[in-house]
């Protein structure tokens, strides 16, 4: 029935509403079927906001900010040790850290011959082409490397009291994974 449909050789004739014979109808049939396709292979603005986007490449991190969440975070955790009291943090960075992505290597050689004999002419051609690698639609991140630490100074309301001094000292080399000797910790002027 469906083929006879197809064909348009129904029993009422060619009178049915969709005529598969001639040039409109197939036209019809390919242009619904294409918007069909279409319709499933659409992306939706609902599948985005589902996912966690990764940071892209042209938005890195301004070393500025990370050396700002670093300094907030450690002025946060290191005002509750018993005894600090309010403090303030000053870090200083080697560098501002790195991003390593991957990359598709693709080497394309070509060779060719001109000519026969003694003027024969033979060139060849080595092109090495170096793409980052994609995975849904963001640079595939292989490794990211933090800043480097040169030194942190901490003001503290209870630095005066040596024991105080030595435990803010081990917090921020623990934190930082740094050697006790990169960090400075001050008392803080009184009646600041």
């Amino acid at each position: 029935m469906l083929e006879e449909w197809i064909r348009g050789d129904n029993q009422q004739g060619n009178s049915g509403w969709l005529n598969l014979k001639g040039g409109k109808g197939r036209y019809l049939l390919i242009i619904v079927i294409c918007l069909g396709l279409l319709a499933l292979i659409w992306p939706t603005g609902q599948a985005d906001k589902k996912h966690n986007n990764p940071t892209p490449v042209n938005n890195i991190e301004s070393g500025s900010s990370i050396e700002g969440k670093m300094v907030t975070d450690l002025e946060e955790i290191l005002s509750q040790i018993d005894g600090a009291g309010k403090v303030k943090v000053s870090i200083s960075l080697a560098s501002q850290g790195s991003k390593t992505y991957a990359s598709n290597l693709r080497n394309e050689k070509r060779e060719s011959k001109e000519g026969a004999g003694a003027n024969s002419k033979q060139t060849r051609e080595e092109t090495v082409v170096r793409d980052l690698a994609v995975t849904s639609g963001n640079h595939l991140l292989i490794e990211e490397k933090s800043p480097e630490v040169t030194g942190v100074l901490v003001v503290a309301d209870g630095a005066g009291n040596s024991r105080v001094r030595e435990n803010l000292t081990q917090a921020v080399a623990t934190l930082l994974n740094i050697a006790p000797h990169k960090v400075t910790v001050m008392p803080r002027k009184a009646g600041i």
